[in-house]
């Protein structure tokens, strides 16, 4: 059943449905629910440059640190995607930008691989 309740928020993530989006949590959809791959709505919700959805996914207690399969936060989701506002805002809300993945890298070091430029300053 999780399988299709995330299958059916990733649909409305992608059609920008966010009053479709916040009654799933308002009839009771965890915010933290992951996927096979550990993606949680917030990862979803960023990969999609959904700001609304991720302001929302946060006023409902969404873990803004959950890591996916792979040990990525959405902050790193963020950084990857290049939306550095969104970057900003978790950040602002808290998020912890010395979290490591797997393969050691934090949401900084992704900045600087990959060069995020306009990110890199808040990882100084």
């Amino acid at each position: 059943m999780e399988d299709e309740d995330f299958l059916r928020l990733e649909e409305i993530v992608y059609n920008n449905d966010l009053e479709a989006f916040k009654r799933e949590f308002e009839n009771g959809m965890d915010p933290d629910i992951q996927n096979i791959y550990g993606w949680t709505p917030l990862h979803i919700a960023i990969r999609r440059d959904r700001r609304d959805m991720v302001e929302y996914l946060l006023e409902q207690g969404a873990d803004i640190d959950k890591v996916d399969g792979v040990g990525w936060t959405p902050l790193m989701e963020a950084v990857m995607d290049d939306m550095p506002e969104i970057c900003a805002f978790l950040i602002e809300k808290g998020a912890d930008v010395t979290i490591a993945n797997k393969r050691g890298g934090t949401a900084g070091m992704i900045a600087q691989k990959f060069g995020r430029e306009s990110m890199l300053k808040y990882f100084k």
